[in-house]
């Protein structure tokens, strides 16, 4: 995600000008470099969000077992 955000944002410039006659357009297709930029941080939102959720379940599922332990113990006793 890093990687393509400074490769558009900062050298977008210099990508179209060394690369202009394999990638084509020019000013006229410029207005969707923020577009590329929005999906970018949009992925990385998602990426993001997914490991926290992923972390929380993983926590939840602890407590569970923890539980289920403490019970079956109290069972025996």
């Amino acid at each position: 995600m890093a990687v393509m955000l400074i490769a558009i944002v900062p050298l977008g410039g210099g990508w179209a000008i060394l690369f202009r006659q394999t990638i084509g357009g020019g000013v006229e297709q410029s207005f969707i470099y923020p577009v590329y930029v929005g999906l970018i941080l949009l992925a990385g939102f998602v990426v993001g969000a997914a490991v926290v959720l992923y972390e929380e379940i993983e926590k939840l599922r602890q407590e569970i077992k923890s539980v289920n332990e403490d019970t079956e113990k109290t069972k025996q006793e």
